[in-house]
């Protein structure tokens, strides 16, 4: 059988040359291209079609949740497995939105990363113990939240999206080249999370983001 061919995303060069030697010490994988951010990967992942891509969470560009949700309709046959040293509610969610077939935190050991990458080129799921035990019971439309009790909840993923890139620092028209929309598209969908988060400036959107921990301070 040939190996399954696997694209490496994080923005660190030394993160993605460890994961390339631990995964072609199997001969079962192949690592076919790096890319250090959200926008490099989908252009990569478009040329390459690989059967896997891992991807870190908190990278510069577009963020794994796009790129993993703007996939599913033009490269079906690539899944997405996520590595990441964050184990909260809401990237758990994104990422179970954007509907990845894995997510792996940093803490698992190295053989759970292979494990992982080889369950979804097979076309099932792994999540860590940590992440699997946020998450309910069923296979299909899984939610974290029984009780939508905070604000950010409120948001489709599209204006979590654009919540982050903003309070990343990134301007309206630098967000829309991230996430490769229209400047008028990403206004709409700024207004409309600020209106739902009832916040009416940029220092308090990072402010809220950074205490949901969606961005690093």
């Amino acid at each position: 059988m040939n190996p399954i061919s696997v694209v490496l995303v994080d923005d660190h060069t030394l993160v993605r040359e460890t994961l390339k030697l631990l995964l072609e010490a199997d001969p079962g994988l192949k690592v076919v291209g790096q890319a250090g951010s959200g926008n490099e990967a989908f252009d990569l992942l478009l040329r390459t079609r690989p059967q896997v891509a891992l991807m870190d969470i908190d990278m510069p560009g577009r963020t794994c949740f796009d790129v993993a949700d703007a996939l599913r309709g033009v490269l079906s046959g690539t899944r997405i497995v996520l590595l990441s040293g964050f184990c909260h509610d809401y990237f758990i969610q994104m990422a179970l939105d954007a509907k990845v077939s894995g997510y792996i935190t940093k803490d698992e050991r190295p053989q759970q990363v292979l494990a992982g990458i080889k369950a979804a080129a097979a076309g099932q799921t792994y999540f860590s113990p940590m992440v699997k035990a946020r998450i309910e019971s069923g296979a299909a439309a899984q939610s974290l939240f029984r009780d939508k009790s905070t604000r950010v909840d409120l948001l489709s993923l599209r204006e979590k999206e654009v919540l982050i890139q903003l309070a990343r620092g990134q301007t309206l028209k630098e967000v829309a080249g991230s996430l490769t929309l229209s400047r008028k598209t990403i206004d709409n969908h700024a207004q409309r999370l600020m209106a739902k988060l009832d916040i009416h400036c940029r220092a308090e959107l990072v402010r809220f983001a950074i205490r949901e921990k969606l961005v690093q301070a």
